[in-house]
């Protein structure tokens, strides 16, 4: 579904989801995880919210060859982008076990996407 708003620089919208645990093995990410896309609706597009929430269960288990989390949140910000024909920032706060033992870790994973970011 495509959604629309007036296309106007001086609006900024953010989206933030938690995100599931999405790998089989380790768990990762874990509860309180979170992610945020962020934007100008320059095109007058909007990402609708059900869409994201659809999009981030997709990569559990894995999306096709993408099973690092910074690449899942490279791949985000790119469906983002195509989505909204605008610029794009998404920003991953998420909790991780590492995967060979120790104590949980916070791991901060930011991506852009648009044509001026390339």
């Amino acid at each position: 579904m495509i959604r629309t708003c007036e296309a106007d620089s001086k609006t900024a919208i953010h989206h933030v989801l938690p995100v599931p645990s999405c790998c089989p093995v380790s768990g990762n990410p874990r509860p309180g995880s979170s992610i945020r896309v962020s934007y100008l609706p320059t095109s007058g597009l909007v990402v609708p919210v059900e869409d994201l929430e659809r999009m981030l269960d997709e990569y559990v288990g894995g999306f096709g060859n993408i099973r690092a989390q910074e690449e899942m949140i490279q791949h985000i910000a790119d469906r983002c982008t195509e989505a909204v024909k605008s610029r794009v920032r998404v920003r991953a706060d998420l909790m991780i076990l590492p995967p060979f033992g120790g104590d949980e870790q916070r791991m901060v994973v930011t991506a852009r996407a648009g044509t001026e970011s390339r």
